[in-house]
């Protein structure tokens, strides 16, 4: 699946504040994460998942403005499916997603380099 380049954007933004790490320019890597990602749209964003681990990126302007309980509650609930948890890495210093994360039931459990790997386990319904 195509990620729209608003969205392309994000992410670029995101890998350059955290990791220093500019990424408009390397077209091969925007073509592997569409080739091997899985990538759930919705509205102003999407979740992006290789297995039981994804990402989730917002377009600057749906920022507290989109249906969040509802899309990652749908987002789990098909990851849950396949999988007995979720997993995600969040740098400390992005407090926004950790409070998120942590709001979702989500628990950390270890470091990985900068950033710490948070749990949750899942269900299906």
């Amino acid at each position: 699946m195509k990620l729209p380049d608003d969205v392309w954007q994000v992410i670029c933004d995101t890998l350059d504040k955290y990791d220093g790490l500019d990424c408009r320019n390397l077209p091969e890597l925007r073509e592997h994460v569409e080739k091997h990602a899985q990538i759930t749209p919705f509205d102003g964003g999407v979740f992006i998942a290789d297995g039981n681990e994804f990402d989730v990126f917002v377009v600057p302007e749906k920022r507290g403005k989109w249906a969040i309980r509802k899309e990652i509650t749908k987002f789990l609930a098909k990851l849950a499916q396949e999988h007995s948890k979720a997993v995600i890495k969040i740098y400390p210093e992005n407090e926004t997603s950790m409070r998120l994360a942590l709001g979702f039931g989500f628990e950390p459990i270890a470091k990985e380099g900068r950033q710490i790997v948070l749990e949750r386990p899942l269900w299906v319904a």
